[in-house]
């Protein structure tokens, strides 16, 4: 287990030299949690994030980095520009009475407000290696 926090640390101390494009604020429901995210444009229409969300009836904490396939429909049609829909999976932790660490998948949609600042609407599934699932709805803004 411990290898895997540090693992996570890692992980995320790695993304902060990518992570310069967008800072998210996160609020997911059931459960109530607020969060912290940051992302990295790899490609075009290919971005990596990292986030770190507290859940405080718990307390526990969610932490990932996941990969993310992010389009812009600008194009395709000009009048769509600053919608992206996306869709993505990586690895998650989540730390409690008892952690767990598993697989995460998300699938959402941004809409630029304008060049600096998006929110989201985001459906994020985790499924634990060691059994069971959870799937909770996340509402965001990133600023750039």
């Amino acid at each position: 287990m411990r290898k895997t926090l540090w693992l996570l640390v890692l992980l995320a101390l790695g993304s902060l030299a990518f992570a310069q494009r967008a800072v998210s604020f996160r609020l997911s429901l059931p459960p109530a949690g607020l969060g912290l995210g940051l992302e990295a444009p790899l490609e075009q229409s290919l971005a990596f994030r990292v986030f770190a969300d507290l859940f405080p009836s718990g307390p526990s904490f969610l932490v990932g980095g996941e990969l993310l396939f992010k389009p812009d429909l600008g194009q395709l049609d000009r009048d769509l520009r600053g919608i992206r829909p996306y869709f993505g999976g990586g690895l998650a932790g989540r730390f409690a009475q008892s952690s767990d660490l598993g697989l995460h998948l998300s699938l959402g949609v941004e809409v630029l407000l304008d060049p600096r600042t998006g929110i989201f609407l985001d459906g994020e599934y985790f499924y634990p290696f060691g059994g069971g699932s959870s799937s909770r709805v996340v509402l965001g803004a990133a600023l750039r």
